[in-house]
């Protein structure tokens, strides 16, 4: 039951880690440089499970306000770990400006390797297959596309591309916006139309974004030879 739970993100992590788009991902010390970045990422969601667990989050109960529901989701499971993740590593990290976000894909899959497992186990519908094959698909897609796009806008900064830097900027936004809603959805028992829309729609922007950044980085590499 829990297998594609357990597996989608770390699958997704090694898929990204031996693209083209991970730094020095034929040397051993560019893949040992991933890990101080994985620790960064999973540690502290150890830690904030245990406040998830006994301060904060517990005490919600899903009503039929979808506005209450989504927000209680954006803050818990999007917006707080992104924003307290990916903030201090993009500003104390040492690494090249792209290569400190596609980094982050590092440490935000890191941090959802532990949270999500939690989240579902723990959670009162621990049984269904939305949290155990749908939310994994949306949490992938989110630790993918929120990193690329902020590699896509250091790179589109440097080149002066307005309408990539646009379309990247549009990315960043809704990666950690969509998968909160499409949850809220569910546990509201809203039309099943609505949150398959959005699932099909986030692995679709994946899919589109990590073929472009792959392009992009493909005619850098042409570049430099």
């Amino acid at each position: 039951m829990y297998t594609f739970l357990l597996l989608a993100i770390p699958c997704t992590l090694l898929f990204f880690l031996n693209s083209p788009l991970a730094a020095d991902k034929g040397q051993a010390n560019g893949r040992r440089s991933y890990w101080m970045a994985f620790c960064l990422g999973f540690f502290p969601a150890l830690a904030y499970c245990i406040i998830d667990e006994f301060f904060i989050f517990s005490s919600f109960r899903f009503t039929d306000s979808l506005p209450s529901a989504y927000v209680h989701l954006l803050l818990k499971d999007s917006l707080i770990p992104t924003a307290l993740l990916c903030g201090p590593y993009l500003l104390l990290s040492r690494r090249e400006p792209e290569d400190r976000s596609f980094a982050l894909l590092t440490v935000l899959a890191a941090f959802y390797m532990a949270y999500l497992p939690y989240c579902v186990i723990t959670g009162e519908e621990r049984n269904s297959q939305f949290l155990s094959f749908v939310k994994p698909l949306l949490i992938c897609s989110h630790i993918a596309i929120f990193p690329l796009c902020c590699r896509g806008i250091s790179a589109c900064a440097k080149s002066g591309n307005k309408a990539a830097l646009a379309a990247f900027g549009a990315g960043l936004l809704i990666s950690p916006a969509l998968p909160p809603l499409a949850e809220a959805l569910w546990h509201l028992q809203r039309s099943t139309w609505t949150y398959v829309a959005i699932t099909a729609f986030m692995l679709a922007s994946l899919v589109l974004v990590t073929f472009f950044m792959c392009k992009m980085a493909s005619k850098t590499l042409d570049k430099s030879i």
